[in-house]
């Protein structure tokens, strides 16, 4: 039988709390107890240190001592949360939540990406500034109690539309020119056209029939 003969450390651990002094790049100057130590931040550390905070260093031995956590902070200053490359939150089984009192910011200094099955929005109102936007879809549908749009130039382009309404006003300042290969309109009671000036012509035959036709 082999016995197991326990390995007596030759080196002292280090944990200690101490107050970050100065902040050089990566580098953590952290005084504990009068004596300052410089050290790196742990990468399982998330939370960005600044000058003032509480923190805890830690290390097998002195020359290997480092920031692992941030303890308290005594100002206002917001909390970071920052990584060197990239960073992944991924729930497993479960969901992903994210809330705020105040405000919400989601931005992105090239690309943001938002990608999911289905996909839902709901808000009281809503604000979006887009200097130029694309879509691609198959279907849009939209339903709202009013519609405004404010262009320069609208341009449509569909093999069918077709256009519903109860009353349809249109008002057109300058001009209004419509080229088919056939226009066909029909009023169950009264059509009406008037201008200034009116030219029928037609390049082959032109026929006008009713009832009665008045001519004055």
């Amino acid at each position: 039988m082999l016995a197991t003969q326990k390995r007596t450390l030759n080196y002292d651990p280090v944990q200690l709390v101490g107050t970050v002094q100065l902040v050089n790049g990566a580098l953590f100057t952290v005084n504990c107890d009068g004596v300052d130590w410089v050290c790196q931040q742990a990468l399982s550390c998330l939370i960005e240190p600044q000058v003032g905070d509480q923190v805890i260093i830690s290390g097998p031995d002195h020359d290997r001592v480092y920031l692992i956590a941030v303890v308290s902070r005594s100002s206002e200053a917001p909390v970071a949360l920052r990584v060197h490359g990239d960073l992944a939150i991924q729930s497993i089984n479960g969901s992903v939540s994210m809330h705020s009192a105040t405000q919400t910011h989601l931005g992105s200094a090239d690309t943001l990406v938002i990608s999911a099955r289905h996909y839902e929005q709901n808000n009281e109102s809503a604000s979006i500034t887009v200097g130029q936007m694309s879509y691609a879809g198959q279907e849009v549908e939209v339903a709202a109690g009013k519609t405004t749009f404010f262009s320069t130039v609208i341009g449509v382009m569909a093999d069918r539309i077709n256009s519903i309404a109860r009353l349809c006003f249109r008002h057109v300042r300058e001009v209004d020119h419509v080229r088919a290969q056939t226009i066909d309109y029909e009023a169950e009671k009264l059509t009406r056209v008037h201008g200034g000036y009116t030219t029928l012509t037609a390049q082959d035959v032109m026929k006008i029939n009713g009832d009665q036709i008045h001519m004055s």
